[in-house]
């Protein structure tokens, strides 16, 4: 399926910048393309492997901002494998940390304050045209869960 959160970034990276998704799942990355940011969500299950990707754009001195959920529980791990890390919802900080990239002054560090509100959020789908991705487009309503249950990681998270 579509990953929504990158569409969410998307949706909110500034108009004047070129934006191109690649889904490591279902297609290769093309390291020699020029880049000169990359941005990375990274799930616990899927760490290793983003850790080898955020390692092959360094070794290419192109710098890294990660973030997700694994960063939100993980930070000073995921740290060792980017220049930058999100820790919380990107939405308002995202435009904060490309301004930053543009003038090179990433800060290591870009902490949400609070929990995002979702009203007004549009996504940009247009990264996943031509993927192979299941006809279903997902819609967010809410983040987070309502139960407590002391197992599980959305509530150390959320």
């Amino acid at each position: 399926m579509e990953p929504l959160p990158a569409a969410t970034l998307a949706g909110v990276t500034p108009r004047d910048v070129e934006v191109k998704f690649y889904d490591d799942r279902m297609e290769r990355i093309p390291f020699d393309e020029p880049t000169d940011l990359v941005a990375i969500s990274v799930e616990t299950y899927t760490a290793r492997r983003a850790y080898q990707i955020a390692s092959e754009y360094r070794r290419r001195r192109v710098p890294v901002v990660m973030g997700g959920f694994h960063a939100r529980l993980c930070p000073d791990e995921v740290a060792r494998y980017a220049e930058a890390v999100v820790v919380g919802e990107a939405e308002h900080l995202w435009p904060h940390v490309v301004d930053d990239a543009r003038h090179g002054k990433l800060q290591k560090w870009y902490r949400a304050a609070g929990r995002a509100t979702l009203d007004g959020l549009r996504p940009d789908r247009s990264i996943f045209r031509g993927k192979r991705y299941l006809p279903i487009g997902l819609v967010e309503a809410g983040r987070g869960c309502h139960l407590r249950c002391d197992f599980c990681s959305v509530q150390s998270a959320f």
